[in-house]
Order: C-alpha cells, then sequence, then structure tokens
C-alpha cells in the first residue's frame, strides 16, 4: 500500500488541500482583521469628535470635569481618555503622554502590564490623538486584545483545519487505494491466468469510471484478438503439417523408385516426372500462402487501377475453356448485365481479381462429378459488381460455407482429393481488400460463387484510361 500511486495522489492531494485551505484562512484572517480594525478606528473617530464637541461647548476644563464624573461608568471603561490643556491640567484613566502621538493614529503593544485602575484593561490598544488650536491635547484609546484573539482564534482554526483536510485525505487516499488495489489485483489475477496459458480468460471490469472500463474493454477485445490470430496460427501450422504430409511422402516414395529405376531409363524418368509434380504441388501451397498474406497485409502494388471485368473474364475464361473441354466439360461465359461493356469496372488489382477468378474455375474443376459444367458472369447491382462463377456440382451444405472461407479448411477429411484448402479463402481476402466480400449460394443444384465488389463511378479521372487486364 505505502508503495502504491494512490497513496502518493492522496498525499499530494493532501498537500494541495492544505496549501489551499492555508491560503484561504489566511485571505479570511486579513480580510476580517482588517474589518475589525476599521471599525475601531471609524469608532475612535467619532469619540474624537465627541470630545472636540465637548471642548467646543464646556471647553478643556468642563469636559475633563465630565470625564472625572463618568471615570466609573462601564461603557466609557471602554475607552482610555487623556486629555491635557494648555495651563497644565490633565485627565486620564490610564493613557499616558508617552503613548500617543501629537496627531493621528498609533499602535501601542505593550511587552509589560501597564498599571491601571481597572483590572481589565490590556496593554495593547489603538490610541487617536489630536492637538487643538488652543493648544488642548485631546487623545482616545481602545484595546485591540479582541483583535489579537481573533487573529488567534483564526489561525488556531486554519492549523487545525489543516491538519484535519490532510488526515481526511490520507484516511481516503489510503481506503479508495486498498479499493482500487483490490480490483487491479483481479485483473492482475486474471493476467497471470492468460499467461499461464488460459488464453480464453478476459478481464473483470476495473470500475472507478468510463476511462477504466474503456481500458478493460479495450483489452479484452486485443486478447479476443490474440486468440483469433493463435488459432488462426495453429490452424494454418496444422494445415500445413496435414497438406505437406501427402506429398512429401510421395516425393519420398518417388525418389526411391528414382533410386531403384538407375538401370532403367523410363521409370527413371517418370519416377523424375512425378517428382516435380510433387515438388510443383508444394511450391504452389507456399506461394499461395505468400499471396494471402500479401493480400491480407495490404502488400500489393496496383491498388488503384481500373479493371475491365468483362475483359478479365473473356481472357481467363480462354485459358480454362480447353483444359475444361479435355475434361469433357463446358465452360459458359454468359453476357454482361445491367450495364454495358464501359460500366463494368473495378478499381483494384487486376493480377489479383484474375488469379481469384482462377481459383474459383479450378475449385468448381476439382468438385464437379462427372462433366463440368461451369458458368461465369459480370452483372452490375446498384453500385456493385457480381463476378460469379456457378458450378454443377454436389455444392456446400449451408452450415459448412462460413467454414470453407478459413485457411486449410477442407470438406474431404482424409484430403485425397488435391488441393490446399486456400482457394476460397484467398478468393475471400482478395474481395475484402478491394472493398468488397465473397458470397456462397446454392446454384440448385452446384454452388455459386459470387465476388461482390464496388464499382468504378462513371466518370471518374481514371477511368477513361484503363485498359482491362492489360495493367495486371
Amino acid at each position: 500500500m505505502w508503495s502504491t500511486a494512490s497513496l502518493r495522489l492522496a498525499l499530494a492531494f493532501s498537500v494541495i488541500f492544505g496549501l489551499g485551505s492555508a491560503i484561504l484562512i489566511i485571505g479570511v484572517d486579513y480580510g476580517l482583521l482588517r474589518f475589525a480594525e476599521d471599525e475601531v478606528r471609524h469608532d475612535l473617530n467619532h469619540q474624537m469628535e465627541v470630545m472636540r464637541d465637548g471642548v467646543a461647548r464646556v471647553g478643556p476644563e468642563g469636559l475633563i470635569r465630565r470625564l472625572e464624573a463618568q471615570r466609573r461608568n462601564r461603557d466609557a471603561r471602554r475607552y482610555l481618555f487623556l486629555v491635557v490643556t494648555p495651563q497644565g491640567h490633565s485627565f486620564s484613566n490610564g493613557l499616558t503622554r508617552a503613548a500617543v502621538n501629537d496627531e493621528g493614529f498609533r499602535q501601542n503593544i505593550g511587552t509589560t502590564k501597564r498599571p491601571t485602575r481597572f483590572p481589565d484593561q490590556k496593554p495593547n490598544m489603538l490610541v487617536l490623538s489630536q492637538t487643538l488650536q488652543d493648544g488642548t491635547l485631546l487623545a482616545i484609546g481602545r484595546d485591540t486584545q479582541h483583535l489579537d484573539e481573533l487573529r488567534g482564534g483564526i489561525r488556531a482554526f486554519a492549523l487545525w483545519s489543516g491538519v484535519g483536510i490532510i488526515v481526511f485525505a490520507i484516511i481516503a487516499g489510503l481506503a479508495i487505494g486498498y479499493v482500487f488495489l483490490g480490483r487491479l489485483q483481479m485483473v492482475n489475477r486474471s493476467v497471470e491466468r492468460i499467461i499461464s496459458g488460459k488464453i480464453s480468460e478476459r478481464l473483470p471490469p476495473i470500475g472507478f469510471g468510463r476511462e477504466f472500463d474503456d481500458l478493460a474493454r479495450n483489452l479484452n477485445l486485443m486478447l479476443e484478438r490474440q486468440e483469433a490470430t493463435m488459432g488462426a496460427l495453429e490452424t494454418v501450422s496444422e494445415g500445413i503439417a496435414h497438406d505437406l504430409r501427402t506429398p512429401l511422402s510421395r516425393l519420398r516414395n518417388r525418389m526411391d523408385e528414382l533410386q531403384a529405376a538407375a538401370d532403367n531409363p523410363e521409370k527413371r524418368q517418370a519416377a523424375i516426372d512425378y517428382a516435380v509434380q510433387e515438388m510443383e504441388q508444394i511450391s504452389a501451397l507456399f506461394e499461395s500462402l505468400l499471396v494471402l498474406a500479401r493480400v491480407e497485409g495490404g502488400q500489393t502494388e496496383n491498388k488503384g487501377v481500373p479493371v475491365d471485368l468483362a475483359m478479365l473474364v473473356e481472357e481467363v475464361g480462354e485459358a480454362y475453356r480447353p483444359v475444361l473441354e479435355d475434361a469433357g466439360g463446358v465452360l459458359r461465359l454468359l453476357p454482361a448485365q445491367g450495364g454495358d461493356s464501359d460500366s463494368l469496372m473495378v478499381k483494384g488489382d487486376a493480377s489479383l481479381l484474375m488469379q481469384a477468378l482462377s481459383n474459383l474455375i479450378e475449385n468448381a474443376l476439382v468438385h464437379a462429378v462427372g462433366q463440368p459444367d461451369i458458368s461465369v458472369m459480370v452483372q452490375q447491382d446498384d453500385g456493385y459488381m457480381l463476378l460469379s462463377v456457378a458450378d454443377r456440382g454436389p455444392g456446400i451444405p449451408a452450415e459448412e460455407r462460413g467454414n470453407v472461407l478459413r485457411r486449410f479448411y477442407r470438406m474431404d477429411r482424409s484430403r485425397s482429393r488435391p488441393g490446399s484448402g486456400l482457394g476460397l479463402a484467398m478468393c475471400a481476402a482478395v474481395a475484402k481488400w478491394h472493398g468488397g466480400e465473397l458470397m456462397l449460394r446454392d446454384n440448385q443444384p452446384g454452388l455459386r460463387v459470387e465476388m461482390k465488389l464496388p464499382a468504378l463511378r462513371r466518370g471518374a479521372d481514371d477511368a477513361a484510361s484503363a485498359s482491362a487486364v492489360g495493367n495486371g
């Protein structure tokens, strides 16, 4: 607790509050004392006017007689008087000539108790004196002990209030720090469980304000993404292990056949050809992984090139038409719908779109039943371009359509069919990179894969210079 930031903050705030209270009390002290002293000065000025009026009416001697008559009056005892006439007559109820000026105010602070006829009089006083034209000296003083007591009371109050505020701040800091440390301890225990391998663990709410809750929520979001990344990494590792096991085993067998057929040129050449095919399959797997990583990381070169989808479909289709015809099937390039040839444009990377379309056609060809029947079409739909590939094969069940877009996921658990399980995942990544999405639909029978891409607006600056796939 003593090494926590909450206690240090509590101590810092207690010092700040203490200084603030001291400044406030000093201001109040100064204001009250000034007000009280002004009242005393005003009172002395009023009494001086009364004394001058008395001299004007009855003369100095008459004023002395009046003061003598009122000596024992308690109200008169609030003041100390001194009257000295030019003839040498004087009156004093404790105020001496040495304690007054000839004119104006004088503050007297006694160091020893002065003799007085009245025990309740104190040595500290404020004196106002004036010499009249006839030479009469008038002086009146008033005790200021009550001002000193007020000052002492305010200072004592300031001192104990400051001490109380500091003590309260420390206690409050300790209490808040204890509660806060309890919350943080829960978070630390969750972090320890995460470090120990429980990656599904999440941080509890911290409380104490929205900023702490936002912090916990963002950390949990980071943990979720980290868990998803680790899951994807595990899936990739398992997929690579599964997909490399078979071709590596076959490659090993081909090497054994090659070694055994050293004296048979025909078998030796056949073994070499098979080995080359296996190596090409392994190379294609890693090439697909590199392309997929590059697409998902945004590391492509032609990010803003206009591409004519109609010409792209025609070029890819012409390349795959002989392959399907050799397999006894047919590739249908359906006419574009929803726009003319100048409006079937998207902005992106032609080589990626070509590879995605090639993957979709190869995927349909691999999973075809009997003679392949594949249709490719481009259509415009509400500001988007739909590039679709449909087949008449077995299709994909609705519950599996989300899974097949993951890396290395294959419905063929035995992995007896050729392929790496990256084709649809790559197509989905390409569609996402272009700001679109990949959708799997039922073709009744078969599967219809649609790549939805944002259409290039008519009249865009670079649309006029588009040159189909030649930019890829």
